[in-house]
């Protein structure tokens, strides 16, 4: 019942990633009009990107740290695994400055001088809702874009309410945090796996890490809160499934380096009574 509930967790992580991809794409032909070059991608795709490569990423952590035994894992099956990984964490990095790029697009919204939206309609061809979310601005539409303060990004050719703008920003603010965490979260687990696979991932070295995980992953659940409190029902929803989910990394690593350390008691205690018994 336990696995299937783990597996549950990476199944559904796997489906808010379909729609990340989705709200990328709906996103990218208001932000992008004029179509996405190469080096673009990671701006426009930055959220289902991210997500994807920290799934596989995931995945890897769980055949290293469960699926597969430590004495089965030979040397193609380690270096398959740090290839993968180490394309993943590539793809992370991509996005997080993705990330970041988009915090910085939110600048380009300036103040217009718009009566109201539908004076806009004809210059200006959408509107934001929300971060990632845009509608197109028509005689139709124009009419549910309520306020008096009209922000326009003039390269992309959309228009936001103040209030929105502000919302934008802290949002793609927290994407920053909370992907730049993760980071930080996967560097140090990595560290654990490879200590753990030569042995030297000692009791107090296990410790000193936890505790830094726990710090990071006390800035990712307030990350998540801060999600909730601003109604960004996936994005919260999200964020806790991928705590839940490396916290089984984390269950993962502690059960492997429990049954190393008592592997490694029982061969000493057979070492010292051999060598009790052959003492004259």
């Amino acid at each position: 019942m336990f696995q299937l509930f783990k597996y549950s967790v990476y199944l559904l992580i796997f489906i808010n990633v379909i729609q990340f991809l989705r709200d990328d794409f709906l996103a990218s032909e208001h932000m992008f009009r004029r179509g996405i070059q190469w080096g673009q991608i990671t701006d426009a795709y930055a959220t289902s990107i991210d997500s994807m490569a920290w799934l596989i990423l995931l995945l890897m952590f769980e055949l290293e740290t469960y699926v597969i035994p430590t004495e089965k894992i030979g040397v193609k099956v380690r270096w398959l695994i740090t290839a993968v990984s180490a394309v993943c964490f590539l793809f992370i990095l991509s996005a997080f400055f993705g990330y970041i790029d988009k915090y910085i697009s939110l600048g380009g919204y300036l103040p217009a001088a718009y009566e109201n939206a539908c004076s806009a309609v004809g210059a200006v061809q959408s509107y934001a809702v929300d971060l990632d979310e845009y509608f197109a601005l028509t005689t139709k539409t124009c009419a549910d874009v309520l306020g008096t303060a009209f922000l326009v990004h003039t390269e992309a050719s959309i228009l936001a309410t103040s209030d929105i703008v502000v919302r934008m920003k802290a949002l793609a603010l927290t994407d920053i945090i909370n992907a730049g965490t993760w980071i930080i979260i996967v560097i140090v687990l990595e560290i654990d796996v490879v200590l753990q696979t030569r042995g030297a991932l000692n009791k107090r070295l296990y410790q000193i890490n936890m505790l830094i995980k726990a710090g990071l992953y006390l800035i990712l659940f307030a990350a998540a809160v801060y999600w909730g409190y601003l109604s960004a029902l996936l994005d919260f929803w999200d964020a806790l499934l991928w705590i839940i989910a490396f916290f089984f990394i984390e269950l993962n690593l502690f059960q492997w380096n429990e049954e190393t350390r008592n592997i490694n008691q029982t061969l000493n205690d057979k070492a010292n009574q051999t060598a009790e018994s052959r003492a004259p």
